[in-house]
């Protein structure tokens, strides 16, 4: 391994323990986000009594699906809200310019923030299952189930490209945050967290197989669950490694350039 990238995993991982030692710095912050993975447990328990619809043959079969829908959707959250909220925030902090000046640069400094939430959403995510599993009865397929974080990780890499978009955005035009909430309400409506895709229009029903969302879901969904597959998973495997490999070097340069605009600018530390 060479000097250069021995030294690169180093900052990635002093990044991510900076990013560990904020977050138990909150003492609160682990508290709030078990509360609210019983909480939505406990909603969806009870909301999945009133569904009745020829897709799921028990109550249990919807409350399973929405479940791991849920989860899959944290997934995303993490990926994509976190490049461009950790960028706003040092730069409201004034500490970015430490990255720009920084041998690792603010390209792989803002990459590597994406790491410690990833991590922390496959736990929480994985307290989550193991909740519904145990205290609501949700039906896990045990002999496959560990092969959702091998998954969740994959799943991780192919959404990330749209997450560090997002961050370019907010270095360029500072003000790009707020359009993650409305990303994320779409995809939750088109990828089937939520809901089957086969319910939405058949107009509608195409997108599923331009983006990496819904192929992810359905992976978790199998492994976890046991769902049915609507195409082998070997192609849904070779969709998200694709979206991957092709989407995360894209966004990288778009991100690099939006830091050569902010610096001919004079704007790249500017909030």
């Amino acid at each position: 391994m060479s000097v250069a990238l021995t030294s690169h995993w180093r900052a990635m991982g002093a990044i991510v323990r900076r990013d560990f030692a904020i977050f138990i710095s909150y003492r609160g912050r682990l508290v709030e986000q078990v509360l609210a993975s019983v909480g939505m447990i406990l909603i969806f328990n009870f909301t999945a009594k009133l569904v009745n619809v020829p897709q799921f043959k028990t109550h249990g079969d919807y409350f399973a699906f929405v479940v791991v829908g849920i989860v899959s959707l944290q997934v995303l959250t993490s990926t994509l809200t976190t490049p461009p909220g950790a960028v706003r925030q040092e730069l409201v902090a004034g500490t970015f310019e430490r990255l720009v000046v920084s041998p690792f640069g603010p390209v792989l400094s803002t990459i590597s923030m994406m790491v410690f939430p990833v991590l922390l959403t496959i736990v929480m995510s994985t307290f989550t299952i193991l909740l519904a599993a145990i205290a609501f009865g949700m039906p896990i397929t045990w002999p496959t189930a560990a092969l959702a974080i091998p998954v969740a990780t994959l799943a991780s890499l192919a959404f990330m490209p749209f997450g560090i978009a997002i961050a370019a955005a907010t270095l360029a035009f500072k003000q790009a945050v707020n359009a993650t909430a409305y990303i994320i309400a779409a995809i939750g409506l088109i990828a089937g967290f939520y809901f089957p895709i086969t319910l939405l229009p058949g107009w509608v029903q195409w997108t599923s197989q331009i983006q990496p969302f819904t192929p992810a879901v359905d992976l978790i969904r199998n492994v976890l669950v046991g769902t049915p597959l609507p195409h082998p998973a070997l192609l849904e495997l070779a969709k998200l490694a694709g979206f991957a490999a092709v989407l995360v070097p894209l966004s990288a340069l778009l991100l690099s350039a939006a830091v050569s605009l902010g610096r001919r600018r004079g704007t790249i530390t500017e909030y």
